[in-house]
């Protein structure tokens, strides 16, 4: 089991385990050792359950802790490397995504003609302004790319399966050449 786990339902999460680190994963003071996993959550009574099942049956408290969006989004992003993080309905590349954009341009340049790809996580049935979306921000991170130096011709996108976890983010990868 991971040290610090938190439960995410439609945009929200929660810590259910590991309330001994709140006070560091807060100020961003947690150690780099520390395992850290997101459970994505069908419904919020299965938040509570998750919670219900790491920490028993609750005393005084009677919900776990709601952490910032922010906060759920910076870690993430410090677990995941490669995923440039969105909120939701946004485009915007905050810092955090512009490192990670930033690190993936570096890897393309010494994987010499190698081709980055960005993964868009949508299902064929999504509604038009999910594609939309999607397809703003992979441009965004493309313009970013190439500012970076990755030439145009060498970034392509690619559409993976989508699952709940998945709705906010881009994956970058960096092709065999």
């Amino acid at each position: 089991m991971a040290d610090i786990v938190l439960a995410e339902h439609q945009g929200q999460s929660w810590l259910v385990s590991g309330e001994g680190h709140i006070d560091d994963l807060l100020a961003n003071t947690l150690a780099p050792n520390l395992t850290i996993e997101f459970v994505a959550c069908e419904s919020k009574s299965a938040v509570t359950q998750l919670w219900k099942q790491y920490c028993g049956e609750p005393t005084l408290v009677v919900a776990p802790w709601i952490i910032h969006p922010a906060i759920a989004a910076r870690v993430r992003r410090k677990s995941t490397g490669n995923r440039v993080l969105f909120t939701p309905w946004s485009a915007m590349l905050d810092d955090d995504a512009k490192s990670v954009i930033a690190t993936a341009a570096a890897r393309a340049a010494e994987s010499c003609g190698a081709g980055v790809v960005l993964t868009r996580y949508l299902e064929a049935d999504d509604p038009q302004a999910i594609t939309d979306l999607a397809n703003l921000r992979s441009s965004l991170i493309e313009a970013q790319l190439v500012t970076l130096g990755v030439p145009p011709e060498r970034i392509v996108r690619a559409t993976g399966p989508r699952t709940a976890a998945d709705n906010e983010q881009i994956d970058i990868g960096i092709a065999t050449a």
